[in-house]
């Protein structure tokens, strides 16, 4: 697999990326709603017809578009689940690797998603000294 590359609308975190329901039911919020639409347009403009299947590695660079902190984990729920949700790949679940970066300012912000293929698993090795 060549590396893919999608350019992708900035998203909301998940704090507003869900909004409350009765009890312990969230459901996705206007915004969260309106970013899986845009995601699935740009992915459909950009890699028409594609479906990953397989393991994957993905590489994450948000642009964010002002100076306000950020916790960029914040940001991956929602990304991952609306490229899950606009049938790019199967399911987010392929995902071996994901590292995510912090990139320059930029007006509007914007996300740049570089995929890969996955792997290898990482097998398990037992230490060889017991902590203290």
């Amino acid at each position: 697999m060549n590396s893919i590359y999608i350019y992708l609308p900035w998203g909301p975190s998940v704090n507003n990326y869900y909004s409350p329901g009765s009890g312990k039911i969230r459901y996705v919020s206007a915004s969260g709603q309106k970013f899986r639409r845009d995601v699935e347009q740009c992915i459909n403009e950009q890699c028409p017809g594609l479906v990953l299947d397989g393991r994957l590695c993905v590489d994450v660079i948000l642009y964010p578009p002002d100076k306000r902190k950020r916790d960029l984990d914040n940001y991956m729920k929602a990304l991952l689940d609306a490229i899950t949700h606009s049938g790019f790949w199967v399911d987010d679940e392929q995902i071996d690797q994901l590292q995510i970066y912090r990139g320059e300012i930029i007006k509007n912000g914007l996300i740049l998603v570089e995929i890969n293929q996955g792997g290898p698993v990482i097998p398990f090795r037992k230490p060889e000294h017991k902590p203290k």
